[in-house]
């Protein structure tokens, strides 16, 4: 069910391995930029299951919109491309 933008939350970035998710809650938590994580797992393991998924499951950010200028800029050394588009439907 995607229910959209919710208090100004926008898709931030998306990531594949958990090293990289690590770097981006570290930064995240020590800018005080407040953050949802979601995996997104495809399969039927997706809806039997509540665990951390395996495989080439995509860790979501979403993020205030407010904060996504200071988190480009301090995320970009580690993320470089994967950072999402603002407008929530990339």
């Amino acid at each position: 069910m995607d229910i959209g933008t919710v208090n100004h939350e926008v898709d931030f970035c998306k990531v594949y391995d958990m090293e990289t998710k690590e770097k981006v809650e570290r930064i995240l938590l020590k800018n005080r930029i407040s953050y949802f994580a979601e995996w997104e797992e495809k399969g039927l393991n997706s809806l039997l299951f509540f665990r951390k998924p395996r495989g080439k499951s995509a860790c979501i950010f979403r993020i205030h919109s407010d904060e996504v200028p200071k988190a480009k800029q301090l995320l970009a050394p580690v993320l470089g491309s994967k950072i999402k588009g603002t407008g929530g439907n990339d």
